[in-house]
């Protein structure tokens, strides 16, 4: 007679053990050596003791444990040694089920070693099939955190909700993934301990059980498993809390995908399931250093908390009937924002397999190549008969016409205000002008379907002009990453003489008003201090900051530099200053690129806590933050006395800003954005 293995998959604390004793009540044989009742789970795990402990050793000798969401490599399953755990396996499987014909397999761990799992029940010729138990997210991390209260079940704890998290999504995608070609069924927890019945109805379909009438000894059992009392630490309608609620809806989209009828089957949760596991190892094995010793009953895990808002950016693209095609027109190619904001989507899109080219705006060549697009980006354009002419011409094909700025140039009562600096020394006339082209930018972006910004408060100010927004950070392609490692690979000349330096890369002039933030603090930490040096790299007038002048010999002004030079310029400084004029719209809403050449040479930053810095920093992990002369004097004065904690905050800046600003990163979201873009249906006026 044929025997069967019914695998019962979920995470910890997901509702396994009540599944389990439940096909046990239906006619499943349970482990001869189970594993006892605790106060954690009072109706019994169901689960082998020694196949318990032999799958500890398996995730040990995979170089993991079972609260390590790291991914197990395909070549740990293939390696010759797995021959001899394998045989050890079908041991231990025959002295927990002895000759049984149908019996239940569980153990959370088997989401983690299902390959390796099924290499042994094939080989023993045990047909087998698989129950998915998904509980809510947030449940199962209020769960493993509960733990931590109770002396002793505190060994198994996971405070942070960020890294439970993350569990639940590695046992999840492995038990989804390498379960995809057996009969298999999802159970939804939160239905299965509400309504029993309905929840295992599914079963009998998929699975070879019998379902117990309602008046049997079974059924009784079947109902005291599923207690509703026992559904604690429910989460069901919380958002969570902080970073945590930018991950948690995309884990919660991905357990409503698994658990509605027929989502199993369905392709497109395939797609999900494979977008989400592609960030998500990238992530983890990127985060790696600096999470290698994280303590599980702490209850703050940033690495793990950018990990999941990182995840949560994501989404799977459906796949494109043809290659998309898109077109970039600048009206600013000589400009750094042309670099990042026009050669970066092209060269990423055309990575993924889009059609991407760009053109100047106002080159002869544009009517004939806006009849080939998709979709039509304009950089930094003002309200002239060229653009005029593009958008009539998408708006007569019904193609989507999407403005790209970077930088909050469109508001000419702004700039009359006096929050552009740029403006204060500038004749009358040029500073006219400057006003009549805010207007003119303005009112393209009126004129655009939609528009791409480079951060969330620039894009607020584009809502008053433009419904449809798109946020897409300033990123580092391959080239400027390239760049980077190489600068990196420099000795800095602190090296030498032990006085760190205080870097700014000033740029542009508008930096001036900016500076003046953080000089005060330079002043009176100078004073006290005869060790540190400061570094200007690009236009910024010394004189303007008198109570700089005494200190003029520990100044070093050093020329601007074209932005591929850039990073060998700011690899010197030990420490990058970012201040920002906060109050000031123009410069609230400005990107972290400053921050972000810092970090991708291993410099940590001290900046002004604007929200686009906020996002991009981590404060006392990858930089600080400082709001005023006296925060910025002691932010700067700690990573001048801490050489240690200035070196890992460094160390975790470079990583920090590869995971979250990379190529990689860049690639699916430009991709994302453009897509959504190119599919939405255009506004009612935007359409010929």
């Amino acid at each position: 007679m044929s025997r069967h293995a019914i695998l019962v998959l979920g995470m910890h604390r997901s509702g396994t053990s009540a599944l389990t004793g439940m096909l046990g009540a239906m006619g499943a044989a349970l482990p001869g050596d189970p594993m006892p009742a605790t106060a954690d789970n009072p109706t019994g795990y169901w689960e082998s003791r020694g196949i318990a402990r032999l799958n500890n050793r398996l995730l040990e000798s995979a170089g993991t444990r079972w609260n390590d969401d790291a991914a197990i490599p395909a070549k740990w399953f293939a390696d010759p040694a797995r021959e001899r755990d394998r045989d050890e396996a079908r041991r231990l499987l025959d002295d927990a089920f002895a000759a049984e014909t149908l019996f239940a397999l569980k153990d959370p761990r088997l989401c983690r070693l299902l390959p390796f799992w099924r290499q042994v029940l094939s080989a023993a010729g045990i047909d087998h099939s698989a129950v998915l138990v998904l509980r809510d997210p947030l449940e199962v991390a209020r769960s493993l955190a509960a733990r931590k209260d109770v002396p002793e079940f505190r060994p198994a704890a996971v405070a942070a909700p960020s890294r439970a998290l993350l569990l639940w999504l590695r046992y999840v995608l492995d038990a989804e993934r390498h379960s995809r070609d057996l009969p298999r069924v999802a159970v939804d927890y939160a239905r299965l301990v509400s309504d029993w019945r309905a929840a295992v109805e599914p079963l009998l379909d998929a699975l070879p059980i019998a379902l117990p009438t309602p008046g049997s000894a079974a059924a009784a059992a079947l109902a005291t498993l599923s207690d509703a009392r026992l559904h604690r630490n429910r989460a069901e309608k919380e958002q969570g809390e902080g970073g945590v609620a930018r991950g948690l809806g995309r884990l919660r989209t991905l357990h409503a995908s698994l658990v509605a009828v027929g989502g199993l089957a369905r392709p497109s949760t395939a797609a999900e399931a494979d977008a989400l596991a592609s960030t998500f190892d990238r992530l983890v094995a990127l985060y790696a250093p600096l999470r290698r010793n994280a303590d599980p009953l702490a209850e703050r895990d940033d690495w793990s908390q950018a990990i999941l808002a990182h995840v949560a950016e994501g989404e799977a693209q459906p796949p494109a009937t043809r290659s998309r095609r898109i077109l970039f027109l600048s009206a600013a190619p000589a400009s750094i924002g042309h670099v990042y904001r026009v050669g970066h989507p092209v060269a990423a899109l055309t990575a993924r397999g889009w059609q991407a080219s760009w053109l100047p705006l106002d080159d002869g060549g544009v009517s004939a190549r806006l009849d080939d697009a998709d979709i039509v980006v304009v950089f930094r354009a003002r309200r002239t008969e060229a653009f005029d002419s593009v958008r009539d011409r998408c708006r007569a094909r019904g193609v989507p016409l999407v403005y790209d700025v970077d930088d909050l140039v469109f508001d000419p009562e702004l700039m009359a205000a006096g929050f552009f600096a740029y403006l204060d020394d500038l004749p009358e006339a040029d500073r006219l002008r400057w006003l009549a082209d805010a207007a003119s930018y303005r009112d393209a972006l009126a004129a655009c379907d939609a528009a791409v910004l480079t951060t969330a408060p620039l894009a607020a100010a584009a809502g008053r002009h433009c419904t449809r927004l798109a946020v897409l950070p300033n990123c580092l392609d391959a080239t400027l990453t390239g760049l980077a490692d190489a600068a990196c690979a420099a000795v800095k000349p602190s090296a030498a003489d032990g006085r760190p330096r205080l870097g700014f890369a000033s740029g542009t002039p508008t930096h001036r008003r900016d500076f003046a933030v953080a000089a005060t603090a330079l002043a009176r930490l100078f004073d006290r201090r005869s060790e540190p040096l400061l570094v200007v790299v690009g236009a910024l007038d010394l004189a303007a900051y008198p109570e700089l002048a005494r200190h003029a010999p520990r100044i070093e002004a050093r020329p601007g530099v074209p932005l591929h030079d850039l990073f060998g310029e700011v690899a010197r400084f030990d420490v990058n200053l970012a201040p920002l004029e906060l109050g000031n719209p123009f410069c609230e809403a400005k990107s972290a690129v400053r921050c972000l050449a810092a970090a991708a040479v291993g410099v940590p930053s001290v900046a002004s806590p604007t929200v686009p810095l906020c996002d991009a920093i981590l404060p006392g992990s990858t930089g600080l933050l400082a709001a005023d002369a006296g925060a910025w004097e002691q932010a700067l004065e700690r990573l001048v006395d801490d050489d240690a904690g200035r070196l890992s905050m460094a160390a975790a800046a470079r990583i920090h800003a590869r995971a979250r600003f990379g190529p990689e990163t860049y690639a699916d979201l430009a991709e994302r954005t453009f897509a959504t873009l190119a599919d939405a249906p255009l506004p009612a006026e935007g359409r010929a």
